[in-house]
């Protein structure tokens, strides 16, 4: 007789991974509709936190089913794995942003001064359902300043017409959208307002670069805002710092090209001077040779048993 064993498999296993790859899926298409589509930030938003939220639960379900098989001793367990894997892939990226998420406080809008900044052209440009641009409180500013101690003016010895200059530069170079473009003109300081884009989601941020001070030191402030959402993850002060760096690199660049141009330039309408070519003349050894050869008589030939032979001539 031949005794069968029959024993069970869990279906918890096989649920996770197709849930896993579905959400996986899903955050995927999410991210490249709202990158590169049409696909509105809201939207996208609570399709990002339902996707997030998926993929827990799937590893919540692959864990019930490895407690099944530890305990009852059924098959699953490679599905059970396969799917924690898939989801833990699927959330590399949203547990980082996640980690942000409880390290710095929630604030959406950031600046380097607690002045007041004010838009012109982005506020009304803004869509009707984003954030409402308001002025930091002493409460908000306090949460930054502690949050972000690096995020300060710019201080630069140069004019403010030329410090204007070098920030329009480099915010072309990053690749902001410039909606306003305003030079400094007597006592009104400069003003740059555009809008930049995060790098893997896409969500716009408005930007508002100002530039104060005289013919010999001027200063830069920036205030950053996002448009969607009651935290942004760090996400404006890195476009803060982001731009500061990009001037900073200006300026070195600019110190380099000056030492190189140090050296004087020939002046306007003269030729410039060419060497003549040198010469080679022959070795001493060389004319010395031909001198004798041509001083010497020419030597008598003679053939055998010593009779002159006659010349050619």
């Amino acid at each position: 007789m031949v005794a069968i064993y029959l024993q069970k498999t869990v279906h918890e296993g096989l649920w996770a991974r197709r849930m896993a790859l579905f959400f996986v899926q899903l955050l995927i298409l999410t991210v490249l509709l709202h990158r590169f589509g049409t696909l509105a930030t809201p939207a996208a938003m609570n399709l990002m936190a339902v996707s997030i939220g998926g993929l827990f639960l799937a590893i919540i379900v692959a864990v019930i089913g490895l407690a099944r098989i530890w305990f009852g001793g059924q098959f699953g367990a490679t599905q059970a794995f396969t799917g924690i894997a898939i989801a833990l892939i699927g959330l590399a990226v949203p547990l980082w942003y996640l980690s942000q998420f409880f390290m710095l406080p929630p604030l959406n809008d950031i600046q380097t001064t607690r002045q007041s900044m004010e838009f012109k052209q982005l506020a009304a440009m803004r869509p009707a359902d984003a954030n409402r641009i308001v002025e930091p409180d002493l409460a908000a500013a306090e949460k930054r300043e502690k949050a972000y101690p690096d995020l300060r003016p710019m201080e630069l010895e140069r004019s403010v017409t030329e410090t204007f200059d070098i920030v329009h530069e480099a915010v072309k170079r990053l690749g902001w959208n410039i909606v306003l473009n305003e030079a400094p003109d007597g006592d009104q300081p400069g003003r740059i307002e555009a809008t930049t884009r995060t790098l893997i989601m896409g969500y716009t941020d408005d930007e508002l670069i100002r530039v104060t001070g005289d013919d010999s030191r001027a200063y830069v402030d920036v205030r950053s805002v996002s448009r969607y959402g009651m935290h942004d993850l760090g996400a404006n002060a890195e476009h803060i710092r982001t731009l500061f760096a990009e001037v900073q690199s200006a300026l070195e660049k600019g110190e380099k090209t000056g030492l190189e141009q140090a050296e004087p330039a020939p002046k306007a309408g003269t030729a410039p001077m060419l060497k003549k070519p040198v010469r080679k003349r022959p070795a001493k050894r060389n004319r010395r040779s031909q001198d004798q050869q041509q001083s010497q008589p020419p030597v008598e030939r003679r053939g055998l048993f010593g009779r002159p032979l006659l010349s050619p001539d």
